[in-house]
């Protein structure tokens, strides 16, 4: 009996919770919202809409923020997603008062049958929510459909007007199943958008999707065009026990786009919220902060971005990464607190700072962080190059962590790089044979005879002493951290200040 009641009282109709008044076109906030096989509840919403997004304001066009909510939630005012997204929305506006910034709300139907007993949907730490997967299964389905007709035609009527520079951009957050939304309304348009050569002024920001890794494709073998700015990002939170256990199961266990090879940075906090604090990391790490694109900052919200290489085929430099079209950032939990911990005060700060840096570049990458040559690395960062460096970049980009090199003595000084021709280099102080190159082959005889642990060190060593190519050689790299193009000079000292 209370089995039936359980599953028989929650049940939550498809219906709208707003209907629009005579002021819609005068509003800042807007709510739209789909039923369930992917149709508009009230064509009114989207005509209001469009009535605000028209009106003159001197010449400047508005800016859109759109959010599409996940499990659990619809578009009902007492929402917490809608509440959260409200308050969010107010921040940005204050915060960006130079902007005409409008909000807009996605509704659908996120639960069909809400067991009251299994829904922990309001903790951010819920282990509880996960469980319910009775009703996930049949709204993972709806959430495709969503994306791929409602959704996906609203977002061709702001490309309308974004084209007659009526609207100046969009950008467009989808959380948990409201990420797979939007990943299926985006993801055909990226792809058309690269292969036209357009400009891409959007932004698609996925918060811990509940979405495959095989729906991501073929976004993953796309590359920005003229250094442009990622056309998705994906943030997904490491503690998020929902996408990175539980979804695992739904579908034959095949892990989520978030918690998966797709992966081409980590994102955390700098040391005291502060990027300019020294602090002390790994020489190995250092070296590849140093390495120009590798370690990004956003320095007002104190979060460090820094690319992963070697997860995808094709990332196996720093600029490689930074050129993807999607970049998938597994996210610190102090940043995204596991599943539901979005729309935060912080958040809305980080998106605020991201949206000036795009408007500070043109809606392109700063140059040193997409243009530098393939085989980019320590050794070509001698002191004098390192100091044009700085120089060039110092305007452009935010504050790093700072850190000293000690250079090499004078003897060790690398030698030039002869043009076009590939860099050869000799294993540093080892055998009376030290000008003869190392071959690949041998150091492949040493590791059968040695245990995993001292095979990785030697595996490690003989990346820094091979032929640095043009094309970039990922199957002698055995550590996601470390960069595939590896110094091969050897290391200077590095001391922490």
């Amino acid at each position: 009996m209370l089995l039936s009641l359980g599953i028989l009282l929650p049940f939550i109709p498809d219906q709208a919770y707003h209907i629009p008044g005579p002021d819609i076109a005068t509003q800042n906030l807007h709510v739209i919202e789909f039923n369930d096989q992917g149709q508009p509840h009230n064509d009114g919403q989207w005509q209001g809409l469009k009535a605000r997004i028209l009106q003159p304001n001197n010449g400047m066009a508005p800016e859109l923020l759109i959010f599409v909510h996940g499990w659990h939630h619809s578009a009902n005012p007492t929402d917490e997603n809608f509440v959260a997204f409200e308050q969010f929305y107010q921040q940005m506006a204050a915060s960006d008062s130079q902007r005409n910034l409008l909000g807009l709300y996605i509704g659908w139907r996120g639960d069909k049958l809400d067991p009251f007993w299994l829904d922990g949907s309001e903790d951010a730490t819920s282990w509880i929510e996960p469980l319910d997967f009775p009703t996930i299964l049949q709204r993972k389905a709806v959430a495709k459909r969503i994306g791929q007709t409602g959704l996906s035609q609203l977002l061709d009527k702001l490309d309308g007007l974004v084209a007659e520079h009526q609207l100046l951009r969009y950008t467009v957050i989808g959380h948990s199943l409201g990420g797979l939304v939007v990943l299926h309304a985006s993801k055909d348009r990226i792809k058309a958008a690269i292969d036209n050569e357009q400009d891409n002024p959007n932004l698609f920001l996925l918060l811990n999707p509940a979405a495959p890794a095989q729906d991501f494709k073929p976004l993953d073998t796309l590359m920005s065009l003229d250094r442009q700015k990622p056309s998705m990002v994906v943030l997904q939170s490491k503690g998020d026990f929902a996408v990175k256990e539980a979804f695992n199961y739904i579908k034959d266990g095949e892990r989520a786009l978030g918690n998966s090879w797709a992966i081409t940075h980590d994102i955390d906090k700098c040391s005291g919220g502060n990027c300019s604090t020294p602090m002390k990391m790994p020489s190995a790490l250092m070296a590849h902060d140093q390495i120009p694109g590798c370690m990004m900052t956003l320095p007002h919200s104190g979060w460090k971005i820094r690319a992963r290489l070697q997860a995808r085929r094709s990332v196996q430099t720093c600029p490689d990464a930074n050129m993807q079209a999607v970049w998938v950032l597994a996210v610190s939990d102090e940043i995204v607190s596991g599943h539901n911990g979005i729309l935060t005060p912080d958040h809305a700060k980080a998106l605020s700072e991201v949206m000036g840096m795009i408007d500070l570049y043109r809606n392109q990458l700063p140059k040193h962080a997409v243009e530098s040559p393939a085989n980019e690395d320590l050794a070509t960062l001698a002191p004098d190059s390192e100091a044009t460096n700085t120089s060039d970049t110092q305007t452009s980009i935010p504050a790093e962590p700072v850190v000293l090199v000690e250079p090499l003595p004078e003897g060790e000084q690398p030698k030039p790089q002869e043009t076009q021709a590939p860099i050869e280099m000799s294993p540093p102080v080892t055998s009376p044979q030290a000008d003869e190159q190392i071959q690949p082959q041998a150091t492949e005889g040493k590791l059968s005879e040695v245990d995993d642990k001292t095979k990785q060190e030697i595996t490690e060593s003989t990346d820094k002493q091979s032929i640095i190519n043009d094309e970039p050689q990922p199957q002698k790299n055995t550590s996601n951290e470390i960069p595939s193009n590896e110094p091969t000079q050897p290391q200077p000292k590095v001391e922490t200040e």
